[in-house]
């Protein structure tokens, strides 16, 4: 099946037995998010929030709430009491899930206070969060005991939750439109009605697979810990929604979404597979930098996180290889045109792709460290870029450094106009010219 890689860049009872399992979650406002998730009593620490660590690895920002394993319906009031721990500062109440429905994009947000708090739905519900983020140091916990209102909604856990447990949870939470699946790097939540249609399906395989494109696309982006600049970003659950409304799949801050026509390319065991582009595309843009993301390549950078996962997977030939985008990638190589421009389609001919090799030749001559190298040395520089021509040097220098050749030849070859004083710069670094000439390389 072939995916567009077009996108948009922008719910037993409550008080019944918790849910059990290991405490080898990823870090969380939850703790013990494994074992307490859907019990009506939960502990939450504050983490840097999905702004701040955005900042800091110059990203859009992640999913920075946790699931309860609760619902509040529509115009219901859910009552929780709430305790300090430690430190000063509350988290608060999401009600509704990001970009779940078509008509509530944003959850309702509500603050906490110590003591009973009173929430009331709007007329659409959904499924309850908690954020307790900060942009300072993270310094505060706090217990809640969520006391009435709330639905348990079923909740499937990565190797833990068994399939007669999930199918006698899909039998007895029914009050929730929604489920919630849980991996150690991404929440998929999607209709009750998928969940029944595909609940024979292998969820371990799917969660883990989903799992495995986020580490991928970390390793890619050089987050190994190495420097603080470099550690991971600890709001760790990527949320992966179904989305009802219309387009194909999008990825905007906190959450990535898939309609309902294209979600089983997340939602089954397709992300593992070649038809898994969609999902690996929507995920690689929550790791594109900012910094040398100019404005032809919203749509371009973002496949380089696709590719990698695209290896990782051991789906062979490469998408630009299988889609045939090699002869458009020489003949426009082969134009010696003054006006041959990179950003311009005048020349190129199916450009986003075409733009896509450009940086897959770069992989193929340097490899995996080069890029680590271009988003470790983003993260610590901070660079203030704004512009098209600010972006471009930055990238260009990068690219030099990271590579330790000069790449005047190969940059000029793939029409980057850019003021001379950049190439003069590239020329002052005092590099070898490459051992092979990165623009020759194809599959």
């Amino acid at each position: 099946m072939a995916l567009s890689i077009g996108c948009k860049q922008q719910k037993m009872s409550p008080e019944e037995s918790p849910i059990t399992g290991d405490k080898t979650a990823a870090d969380s406002n939850n703790p013990n998010l494994n074992s307490t998730i859907g019990t009506n009593i939960q502990v939450f620490n504050e983490l840097k929030s999905g702004t701040s660590e955005a900042t800091r690895l110059g990203i859009t920002p992640w999913s920075d709430f946790d699931a309860t394993g609760f619902y509040l319906a529509p115009n219901a009031t859910l009552q929780v009491s709430v305790q300090q721990l430690s430190g000063s500062t509350r988290p608060k109440i999401l009600v509704g899930t990001y970009s779940r429905y078509e008509v509530k994009n944003n959850p309702q947000e509500f603050s906490l206070n110590v003591g009973t708090n009173n929430i009331t739905a709007d007329q659409y519900g959904g499924l309850i969060w908690v954020r307790f983020g900060t942009s300072g140091t993270p310094s505060s916990s706090v217990k809640i005991t969520f006391l009435s209102g709330h639905q348990r909604v079923p909740v499937y856990l990565k190797n833990v939750t068994t399939q007669t447990d999930w199918a006698n949870q899909l039998s007895t939470y029914t009050a929730s439109p929604d489920v919630i699946l849980v991996g150690s790097r991404v929440y998929q939540i999607y209709s009750r009605t998928r969940a029944v249609n595909t609940q024979t399906q292998d969820n371990n395989y799917v969660l883990s697979k989903a799992d495995q494109t986020m580490e991928v696309e970390d390793a890619f982006s050089g987050i190994d810990g190495s420097a603080p600049q470099h550690m991971p970003n600890v709001n760790q659950r990527m949320l992966m929604t179904e989305n009802d409304g219309s387009g194909w799949m999008f990825a905007t801050w906190y959450r990535t979404a898939y309609v309902t026509a294209a979600a089983s390319a997340a939602f089954t065991s397709s992300i593992g597979t070649v038809d898994g582009w969609g999902p690996w595309h929507e995920l690689g843009h929550m790791h594109q930098q900012g910094a040398w993301k100019w404005s032809t390549l919203g749509e371009v950078t973002v496949n380089i996180y696709s590719l990698a996962v695209e290896r990782a997977m051991g789906v062979s030939p490469s998408r630009l290889k299988r889609d045939n985008v090699w002869p458009a990638v020489a003949t426009y190589l082969a134009n010696t045109s003054p006006s041959k421009d990179f950003n311009s389609d005048a020349i190129m001919t199916n450009g986003t792709w075409v733009r896509l090799a450009m940086f897959q030749q770069l992989w193929m001559a340097f490899g995996d460290n080069f890029y680590k190298h271009i988003h470790k040395a983003t993260r610590i520089e901070q660079p203030v870029v704004s512009t098209d021509a600010e972006k471009m040097r930055y990238f260009m220098l990068k690219a030099c450094a990271a590579s330790g050749r000069n790449l005047t030849n190969f940059f000029k070859k793939w029409g980057f106009k850019v003021n001379a004083s950049v190439y003069a710069e590239i020329t002052a670094l005092g590099l070898p010219q490459p051992t092979v000439e990165p623009s020759t390389l194809s599959e």
